[in-house]
This record gives structure tokens, C-alpha cells and sequence, in this order.
């Protein structure tokens, strides 16, 4: 029905489709829709389609038109919410398949779409999962703008830290400082001390601010703040949210594969030279 009406012209700003899955402990936010069947009993109609094509001719899978990195950055810290590429072999996988398919062929405006899978109220609340599809229908129709505050962490050489988003990451395999989100009412130094403890399980002491650069992604705007947090042991930190770390000298900042908002500021440092760690020991 959806399909009919993104084919007719309906003028929307996202598409969030819901479903209840028995099997699921969380909230599953489907990254792909196959275009297959793989029914093994009656759906709830009574219809029984084991195999084939749910649009002859269609991409073998479409992946969601959400924006990725909102959602990431949304739900980041809430364990009942979580990515899945296995939309089933049911009328859900089928209802997004053909969502995305319509998108893909209209000629209208680019429209955010996903399919969400809902537990049984027994594993996650109702009144949590209510809250949580709200705020998946606000990432799909708003433009966040984030504060951000993010960590200059030297060695005993001089060298900085940068760490890399691990796969399934909207932006897997990119490189960052380590840092996030300042929350409303927190000070950047406060959030930063924060997130430093939940990504790296460090306690340094932010105190001066060498770096601040406003950027617009496609989805988002950041606004981002990179405090000089001085020299620490490069065997203390415990990558918790990252999969590799490296120190970088000035000849090496460009060796990796930063991320958009940060890379104006590497590019600077590279050319001028980094900031002075010893100032702050």
C-alpha cells in the first residue's frame, strides 16, 4: 500500500514502517530488505510464498534509506536498540523491499524509509518502546545539530591518538579523535571527561581548547570543539567503542581516513605543526 501510494505521489517527509517480531529481545532497526521470500508457514493472511522474487527484476537487496549516522549517534548508548540485516523472509522484509524499491525508481524527492522490528512488551516496556519509535521518526524528518567535544591525548614522543570506528559503524573504518557528544546543560570539559571514560576507560583532565570547527554533513551539522588534554601512557587506554588506535606524528596525520569534520584540522596541523603538549603537564 505504501509502495502504491510513493508511486502515486504522496508527499511525506519519512516512511516508518513497524512490526512485531516474537523471537527479537530488542528494538531492531532493519538495515537491508532482500528481494526474496522464504516463508515457512502461512504469514498472517494464510498466504504461504516459500520462495521466489518479491519484485521480478529488483536489486537482490536495498538497503535502508534512514540516515545512518543520526541513528547511530541517537541510540549509541541504548542497548534495547539495535541495527539488523535480517528483515526475515515475511510480509515485513516484503512491505520495506517494495518501499525501497518504489523509492528507487521514483523521480520525486529522496525520502528517508526503515523498517522497525518491536519485541514482545515482556523483554523491552511498551511505554519504552513508544518513546524509542518516537525518537526514530525524529531522526528520519529533522536536521540535528550536535555539540561535540573531542580529545588531543599525546604520547611521551609527541605524537597524537586517533582511533577508528569499528565495521557496522555508520562510518566504519574512518578515523576520529576520541570524544562525543556534549549533552544540554553539560560543559564541553565535563562531557569530554565522560566520554573519555566510557571509550577509552581514561580519566585526563581537559584544560585548554585548541580547536573549534563548525561542519554541515549531508544529515547533520556538528559543531566541534578538540581540547588539549595533554600527555598520557599509551598503555592505558582500553579501546571499548573503537577497533584500532594509532599515535601519529605530524609527517603521519594524513595516513588515515579521517572524519570529514576533523580532517580541516588535521590538514592544519600537518602544514602549521601540532599544539604544544608540554604546556599542559
Amino acid at each position: 500500500a505504501v509502495a502504491a501510494e510513493i508511486r502515486a505521489g504522496i508527499e511525506v517527509d519519512g516512511v516508518l514502517h513497524l512490526g512485531l517480531a516474537a523471537g527479537r529481545t530488542g528494538i531492531s532497526l532493519e538495515r537491508i530488505a532482500r528481494n526474496r521470500y522464504s516463508m515457512t508457514e502461512p504469514d498472517n493472511s494464510g498466504r504461504l510464498q516459500e520462495s521466489g522474487s518479491i519484485v521480478l527484476g529488483g536489486p537482490e537487496t536495498l538497503e535502508t534509506t534512514a540516515p545512518l549516522h543520526i541513528l547511530d549517534e541517537e541510540f549509541e548508548h541504548d542497548t534495547d536498540v539495535q541495527w539488523s540485516d535480517d528483515a526475515g523472509g515475511y510480509v515485513c522484509n516484503e512491505t520495506i523491499y517494495r518501499t525501497l524499491n518504489e523509492l528507487q525508481a521514483s523521480s520525486g524527492p529522496a525520502l528517508p524509509a526503515i523498517f522497525v522490528h518491536l519485541p514482545p512488551e515482556s523483554e523491552v516496556p511498551l511505554e519504552d518502546q513508544v518513546a524509542a519509535v518516537i525518537r526514530i521518526a525524529n531522526c528520519l524528518v529533522t536536521r540535528p545539530r550536535y555539540e561535540v567535544a573531542a580529545a588531543l591525548l599525546f604520547d611521551d614522543q609527541g605524537r597524537i591518538l586517533s582511533c577508528r570506528r569499528p565495521n557496522g559503524d555508520a562510518w566504519g573504518g574512518w578515523w576520529e579523535f576520541p570524544g562525543g557528544k556534549i549533552n544540554p546543560g553539560e560543559d564541553a570539559p565535563v562531557a569530554l571527561l565522560r566520554e573519555l571514560e566510557e571509550e577509552l576507560r581514561i580519566s585526563p583532565e581537559p584544560k585548554e581548547k585548541v580547536a573549534h570547527i563548525d561542519y554541515d554533513y549531508d544529515d547533520r551539522s556538528v559543531s566541534l570543539q578538540i581540547w588539549n588534554c595533554g600527555s598520557i601512557e599509551p598503555t592505558s587506554i582500553t579501546l571499548v567503542e573503537h577497533d584500532s588506535a594509532r599515535w601519529l606524528s605530524r609527517d603521519e596525520l594524513l595516513q588515515v581516513k579521517w572524519l570529514p569534520a576533523d580532517l580541516p584540522i588535521i590538514e592544519k596541523w600537518s602544514q602549521e605543526g601540532l599544539p604544544e603538549p608540554s604546556l599542559l603537564r
